[in-house]
């Protein structure tokens, strides 16, 4: 089995997330912020990784993604997967509810949501509430197989909170560490570590 490594964290984390900038990066990974730092300078003096200085965000090279997958199937040379798919399978219903929640959050009566109203808010982040309830049991059965399952209930928890004190973008926000784009990067993850297809996934859960 890998040990947990910075520099297999950081390069997981920038596959899933497809480019970020260096905090989430920070936050993701769970490491020192001057260790990820290093760590990124590192991977792009090995041309592992790019940064897009005007944008300051970093995105993995095709040499990055040769590299992680060499370090994935070591990391999976155990019983990885057999641990990890049941609670895959429990993952996929609230899947189905999260992204049909995010939708409803976005838009209301078939226009943008423009967050007027609180109440209507309010039941949607109570729904999220629930939902996250029923995954954080998922996730600790996940992090008991890798760690870094954990941090990302962590980060869906600290979302959650920012949501219900009131920052909206913390809901479906982009490139900000929202429950959205932690969510998408569990099941980027789930899939990845499965060897599983996004649209094997969908034709398999399509009704024949």
């Amino acid at each position: 089995m890998l040990p947990d490594t910075i520099s297999f964290d950081v390069l997981h984390l920038l596959v899933l997330k497809g480019m970020a900038s260096a905090d989430p990066l920070v936050a993701g990974t769970g490491h020192e912020r001057d260790d990820v730092l290093a760590e990124l300078e590192k991977l792009r003096a090995d041309g592992l990784v790019t940064h897009m200085e005007r944008r300051g965000l970093w995105r993995v090279a095709p040499e990055g993604r040769q590299r992680h997958a060499a370090l994935m199937d070591d990391d999976l040379a155990d019983d990885t997967r057999d641990r990890i798919r049941p609670e895959y399978e429990r993952f996929l219903p609230l899947n189905d509810r999260f992204k049909e929640l995010c939708t409803r959050w976005q838009l209301r009566d078939g226009a943008t949501n423009d967050h007027r109203d609180a109440a209507y808010d309010g039941a949607r982040v109570s729904e999220l509430g629930a939902v996250h309830e029923q995954v954080v049991p998922i996730l600790a059965q996940l992090a008991a197989v890798r760690p870094r399952f954990g941090r990302c209930a962590d980060r869906l928890a600290r979302a959650l909170t920012d949501l219900r004190a009131g920052q909206h973008k913390a809901f479906t926000g982009v490139l900000c560490d929202s429950y959205h784009d932690v969510w998408m990067e569990l099941h980027r993850d789930l899939l990845l570590t499965l060897g599983i297809e996004r649209e094997d996934e969908e034709r398999a859960r399509t009704p024949r």
